[in-house]
């Protein structure tokens, strides 16, 4: 999506590619493209992955380095390459552009890029490596993120955490919105465009002004306090389907232990959003009723706590008093064998993650 959008943002076509490798993660090798012929691609893959003239010079770039493809590879020697006659040539001489380093080091190197037509040098290439100045520093973010969360098996740690279940759009937020992890469900979610999506510079955007107000203002709360905080939410799509949203405070460092030193550290912060569809509230407060032994009063005050309500506020929209929200809160823990609502919450979460 970021790659598409890069490729037509100066003003003429570039071909903008993410390359790279990490022996951490296992991504080697990774490559993102947009805008090359799908017969071009193939053959660089089949033949040519091994034999980029421009890749030869890499090694001699510093992370953060603006390159020109002039730099990496003169046009007198390029020209003269298979690689050029094969592959640069037919996609209208494509020899102009170049891009950033990202990361460089003993086990990972990434580059974001892109080539234009030798005729567009001039008038836009400039253009095009200051955009591409301006991405990196927010680029080497996400891929920093992304490193963390991928080394700690980060969607197996988030269902056993924070008991999101299997088959839920989870993504990772930082404070100013943008997206820096998407899972394969959350990918899916955001190309249907029904619930949420992102722009090209990936910030997250909810459909309704509704869910995008309360989304904002946790992620403000999230990014001035010192605690992690949590919220859950219940919302509907453009068809009428229910999707059950939380949102629970990161703070990166202490996920787990981290190969990037001074980079993790306590100030950095982001937002874990789970999203998935939800069951009818009636079909599903009926369930917990026949599952937990519970009376509809107590059901529908349980519901409301696991939504992360407190006692007044469940009193204010149930329109009874508080004295009887916590009466109900405590038949409801004898009647499950439960001592703390914590417990509780989670007997509901449960039942709720398992689809029933």
């Amino acid at each position: 999506m970021l790659l598409d959008a890069l490729s037509q943002s100066i003003g003429t076509r570039v071909c903008t590619q993410l390359i790279g490798y990490d022996d951490l993660t296992k991504a080697t090798p990774l490559t993102f493209t947009s805008g090359y012929d799908p017969h071009i691609l193939t053959l660089y893959e089949e033949h040519y992955a091994d034999k980029n003239p421009f890749a030869a010079r890499f090694a001699e770039c510093r992370v953060g380095d603006v390159i020109t493809t002039q730099q990496l590879c003169p046009p007198e020697t390029l020209r003269k390459t298979q690689f050029y006659a094969d592959l640069l040539l037919p996609l209208e001489d494509i020899v102009a552009g170049g891009g950033a380093m990202l990361a460089l080091d003993g086990d990972r190197m990434f580059l974001i890029g892109g080539n234009m037509r030798s005729k567009d040098r001039d008038k836009y290439e400039e253009d095009w490596l200051q955009l591409c100045g301006h991405l990196a520093p927010v680029i080497r973010q996400s891929l920093e993120i992304n490193r963390t969360i991928s080394g700690l098996t980060f969607e197996k740690w988030a269902a056993e955490q924070h008991r999101l279940g299997s088959g839920t759009a989870i993504f990772v937020v930082d404070t100013a919105m943008q997206i820096h992890y998407a899972c394969a469900e959350a990918q899916k979610l955001l190309a249907s465009g029904s619930f949420l999506g992102s722009g090209w510079d990936r910030r997250l955007q909810f459909r309704t002004p509704e869910d995008q107000g309360q989304f904002a203002a946790f992620v403000k709360l999230q990014s001035m306090g010192e605690f992690n905080v949590f919220r859950n939410w219940q919302s509907k799509d453009g068809n009428g389907g229910s999707w059950l949203c939380r949102s629970v405070g990161l703070q990166l460092a202490d996920l787990d232990s981290s190969p990037f030193g001074a980079f993790m550290n306590k100030s950095v912060s982001a937002v874990l959003l789970a999203v998935r569809p939800e069951i009818g509230i009636e079909t599903f407060q009926a369930h917990i009723e026949k599952k937990l032994g519970l009376s509809p009063a107590e059901a529908a005050t349980v519901l409301k706590l696991a939504d992360g309500r407190t006692p007044a506020e469940i009193a204010a929209e149930r329109r009874i008093s508080v004295f009887t929200v916590r009466n109900q809160i405590k038949s409801a823990l004898s009647k499950t064998g439960v001592r703390r609502q914590v417990d509780l919450v989670r007997s509901i979460e449960q039942l709720r993650l398992q689809g029933r």
